[in-house]
């Protein structure tokens, strides 16, 4: 993990095009949270890739769970998760990488490796073929639902996890290594620092005492 903390707040251009896209900073903070809030809290006799597993599955089930209403619907593209938008316009998934919404534009993000649905949803001429690097079961999903998917321009949210939070962008990738890499983007929207430290989040409401429960505590 990196040291990096840069500044919370969407810049005004980034927040105005999440909300072009349907989403905003609070909605990507909201799914990523609890996750991210696991990750910091594993002990160190977790796998060493468990963290990051529990931002992934995490934000993919909290993410379905806050658009299903909007319209989102979750896809498979090739054994690829993609929440795919209500008018078809683009899809996004997940992805951990280095150098996330660097200040310096000319410091382009770097993905671990991605499979085959990432790469034949780049933007512009498409390198050449790899196969998809995981295998899930396979879903029985809407055909038509599918090619919607696979036409949709995808974007990838780019995290990158920190001693305080996660570094984020929403980016659309436009070239890979031939491992798989993508080092090169269409187009990036930097979203604000998800900020972990000293998160009283599930406080924000506190119960006055009036609330259904009137729990006493007290010392052994």
């Amino acid at each position: 993990m990196t040291r990096s903390v840069p500044t919370s707040a969407t810049p005004p251009d980034g927040e105005r095009r999440l909300r072009a896209f349907g989403l905003s900073t609070d909605i990507v903070h909201t799914a990523l949270r609890p996750g991210l809030s696991r990750a910091a809290n594993r002990t160190s006799m977790a796998l060493r890739s468990t963290p990051g597993t529990d931002v992934y599955h995490d934000a993919m089930e909290q993410f379905h769970l806050l658009l299903a209403n909007a319209g989102w619907q979750l896809v498979y593209v090739k054994q690829q998760p993609r929440l795919l938008h209500p008018k078809g316009v683009h899809s996004f998934t997940i992805a951990s990488g280095t150098n996330v919404a660097n200040a310096d534009r000319r410091q382009q993000p770097r993905t671990r490796r991605k499979g085959q649905a990432t790469r034949d949803s780049l933007a512009g001429p498409r390198a050449e073929l790899m196969e998809a690097l995981f295998e899930v079961p396979a879903t029985p999903q809407d055909p038509n639902l599918v090619a919607a998917a696979e036409a949709a321009p995808l974007w990838l949210l780019v995290h990158e996890r920190t001693e305080r939070g996660l570094n984020l962008e929403l980016s659309r990738p436009a070239k890979m290594t031939s491992s798989g890499v993508v080092t090169e983007w269409d187009d990036r929207i930097i979203i604000g620092f998800l900020d972990l430290d000293g998160d009283l989040s599930i406080f924000d409401d506190p119960d006055d005492g009036t609330g259904p429960y009137n729990v006493t505590v007290e010392p052994h």
